[in-house]
């Protein structure tokens, strides 16, 4: 069974950035620091961030890489705890009426974002771009090219822990269901070790 009170990492994987030399140092990473204060706040303010879901149990998984639609920054599961018993394994979930929430964070090159965004709608219900709350009026300027696509739009504010929702799509049914029950196989392998 896992945890729901912890924030999980995907791991297993080559991840990308490794590609790049850090000529023995361990780079900063502003993103990934972003990406976990979010995760975070996030989990601690779900009920009032999603105030008209009956869904209160989730599972949150950090990287999670679904093969061919990019690595998702981070996946947050959730349910009706009445539909499932607390003895449950992670993909019986998808029969319980589980909404899957993927999160692109970036801190410049909200385009690039948004584009990465997009493929995790092959697998999740809602995809979500989080940029810095700082960019929010630069990037709203852009709100069309969101709706279009179907793409949520966020701010976050690490310091304050304020989260700001500027767009947030409707959950729709994932394009194909065999990318939604990898990324349930990754959680589940994720959340089991």
């Amino acid at each position: 069974m896992a945890d729901t009170a912890q924030i999980y990492v995907c791991g297993g994987f080559h991840h990308p950035q490794r590609n790049f030399s850090t000529s023995g140092n361990r780079r900063k990473e502003p993103e990934a620091d972003f990406a976990k204060s979010f995760a975070c706040t996030y989990k601690r303010k779900f009920q009032r961030v999603h105030t008209c879901s009956t869904n209160q149990e989730t599972l949150f998984v950090r990287e999670v890489p679904v093969s061919g639609n990019g690595i998702a920054d981070l996946l947050v599961l959730n349910w009706r705890s009445d539909l499932i018993s607390k003895e449950y394994s992670p993909l019986d979930i998808k029969q319980a009426g589980t909404t899957i929430r993927a999160f692109e964070f970036k801190l410049s090159n909200w385009r690039g974002g948004l584009m990465q965004a997009h493929r995790y709608k092959y697998f999740s219900h809602v995809a979500i771009l989080v940029i810095p709350r700082k960019k929010i009026k630069t990037v709203a300027e852009h709100i069309g090219m969101f709706q279009t696509l179907g793409i949520g739009l966020w701010g976050f504010e690490p310091e304050t822990q304020i989260i700001t929702k500027i767009y947030t799509p409707r959950p729709k049914q994932q394009r194909i269901t065999k990318y939604r029950i990898k990324a349930l196989e990754l959680v589940a392998q994720t959340t089991s070790s």
